[in-house]
Formats: structure tokens, C-alpha cells, sequence
């Protein structure tokens, strides 16, 4: 895994470097872009403590709306963590022999793009971010003993937005906003699963990347 993220760390340090360095004169407008984050796979919106319940598995897409703005509309699976798989930690226990993990993500993120030179979706940003979680754990020896998982973010979000001549995008943006958690167990699960959990509402940072294809 460590080499997996090594491996991905080359490939964005290589292409800001060609980023960088390209001359071209011509003027390449571009309206949308399609993206994503393999790394969100490691852990997804649902943690206890620093411990990952679910992986991401998302596709972004954004469309220039108007010449200094556009929308980002975003989709994710949640299934197991690549970082820490919890059915592979419970599946030899004496209590359950495994369990399910599955969900989903959506979000929405409206910009407005601040940079002089340039227009949607390439330049530096502000704007709206919401997204919506919902993901279940449950035993696979009875599907009733579950726990059900609900996460919704807003933030106010400053982020920039690459794009080469070649159309590789690459966009890192970081903001703060609320965040409100809810856990329902529902029979016999939160023996099972000995996890602890809290509802709540408080403040959140909110910070991401995601790469992709320009066109």
C-alpha cells in the first residue's frame, strides 16, 4: 500500500512538472472534467476513532455553467477499506462469522472561479460543498443485527483547479463547515460489534484532492 502511494505521488509531482513547462501558445478551453481519488478507497466517510468502516469508491464529474463558474456532481460506492478490511478481522471470531459493509455518497459542489486569466473550471475557486453519506454494517449469520450510518457535511470551500494542455486536472481544495453524525444499532449489533459511537453535530475541516481528465 505504502508503495501504491508512492507510486501516486510520482505521477502528480510529474505532471505539475510538465504542467510547468509547457509553451504552448494556443488557448485550450475546456468545459468539463471527469475525476476522481483511488486513495479515498483506504477509508471513506465512516471512522470510529482511527479506525476506517468503509472504502470510497467515487467518480466526479463538472460542467462549466457559465464563463467564471461551474457544478460538481459526485457518486461513491462504500464498501470495505483497502486499509482495514473488517470482515477479515471478524470473520475467525466467535461471535459472528463476518460482515457486510455497503453504502453511498453524494455531493455537490457549486464554484466560483476568482482567477483573471482564465475560466471554468481551471483557476482558483470558492463556493459550496454539501455531501450526503449512508452506509450500513451487518453480520452475515443474521442481517438484522446492523448498524446503520448516516453523515452529511456542509463547508465553505478555496480550492485551485489544474489543468495541462494535455487536459490531466488536478484539483486540491481545503474549507471549513458542520458536520452531523448519526449511528442506529439495531439488534444485536452493538455487542457484536463492540464499537463505540456518539450522534452529534460539531465543526469540520474539510480538505480533498482528485484527479482526472479535462475536455
Amino acid at each position: 500500500m505504502k508503495g501504491f502511494r508512492k507510486i501516486l505521488l510520482m505521477i502528480i509531482i510529474v505532471m505539475l512538472g510538465v504542467s510547468s513547462t509547457m509553451a504552448q501558445s494556443e488557448n485550450i478551453s475546456h468545459k468539463f472534467v471527469i475525476k476522481t481519488n483511488p486513495l479515498a478507497a483506504l477509508g471513506g466517510p465512516f471512522w470510529v476513532t482511527i479506525i476506517p468502516v468503509t472504502g470510497e469508491y467515487k467518480i466526479l464529474f463538472e460542467a462549466r455553467t457559465m464563463q467564471k463558474q461551474s457544478i460538481t456532481l459526485g457518486a461513491s460506492y462504500l464498501g470495505p477499506s483497502l486499509l482495514l478490511n473488517l470482515d477479515e478481522l471478524t470473520n475467525e471470531g466467535e461471535d459472528v462469522s463476518g460482515i457486510n459493509t455497503r453504502g453511498f455518497r453524494g455531493q455537490l459542489m457549486y464554484k466560483f472561479f476568482l482567477s483573471r486569466d482564465s475560466q471554468a473550471p481551471e483557476g482558483l475557486y470558492v463556493g459550496p460543498h454539501f455531501s450526503y453519506a449512508a452506509g450500513t454494517i451487518s453480520s452475515k449469520d443474521n442481517d438484522t443485527d446492523k448498524i446503520d450510518m448516516m453523515k452529511m457535511n456542509f463547508n465553505g470551500i478555496i480550492g485551485y483547479q489544474m489543468i495541462t494542455n494535455g487536459g490531466f486536472a488536478l484539483d486540491i481544495f481545503t474549507g471549513l463547515g458542520v458536520k452531523s453524525r448519526k449511528w442506529t444499532a439495531s439488534g444485536e449489533s452493538e455487542e457484536i460489534f463492540d464499537i463505540s459511537f456518539q450522534n452529534k453535530a460539531s465543526a469540520s475541516v474539510a480538505f480533498g484532492f482528485s484527479f482526472g481528465y479535462a475536455f
